[in-house]
């Protein structure tokens, strides 16, 4: 597979591609949009690695990447996507992380960061973005939609919670370019 692009830009953000030793920017944005770890971990903030452990397990599988979202004017980390690319097949990746820092939202960065990522995938083949949630998190199911996402299925998932918690799967069909 062809390494992911070090860096995407948009007209207001750098998207910048991580790896092990880039952790302290991450886990700052962790910290300041603490509420994404309530579901993930059950606690409002993340555990002091939790930025080493998720660069070091993207790393350790081919096609996963973290990325950092930065302000272009003031190189400010806003937020981090983070996905795995042609998981669960070739022409799918699954989103991970899409979190923005709580005094950054509402302002579109999320859709912008969301567009560039889509725009790299297509031209890397990829054809569609799935994500899953809490089944029961209505407030992401409403941000997803309004994303682009539709709802695709529920099931437990097996390694959290020992298979008791149920998701939500999200799909989104990124169309080839024109």
């Amino acid at each position: 597979m062809t390494p992911f692009p070090e860096k995407l830009r948009t007209s207001r953000l750098v998207l910048q591609r991580l790896s092990t030793g880039m952790e302290a920017p991450l886990q700052a944005v962790f910290e300041a949009a603490g509420d994404h770890f309530t579901t993930v971990t059950g606690r409002p903030v993340p555990e002091p690695d939790a930025a080493e452990r998720e660069l070091r397990s993207a790393e350790a599988v081919e096609g996963r990447e973290v990325l950092l979202i930065r302000l272009s004017e003031s190189d400010e980390p806003i937020g981090a996507v983070g996905f795995w690319e042609r998981h669960p097949a070739p022409e799918i990746a699954l989103l991970g992380m899409l979190l923005i820092d709580r005094r950054h939202r509402g302002q579109g960065y999320a859709r912008e960061a969301l567009a560039s990522l889509e725009e790299t995938l297509r031209n890397r083949g990829v054809q569609e973005l799935r994500t899953g949630v809490g089944a029961g998190d209505v407030r992401r199911h409403e941000v997803l939609r309004a994303l682009g996402f539709s709802a695709a299925d529920e099931r437990r998932h097996v390694s959290l919670d020992r298979g008791r918690v149920m998701i939500a799967i999200f799909q989104k069909e990124i169309p080839p370019a024109e």
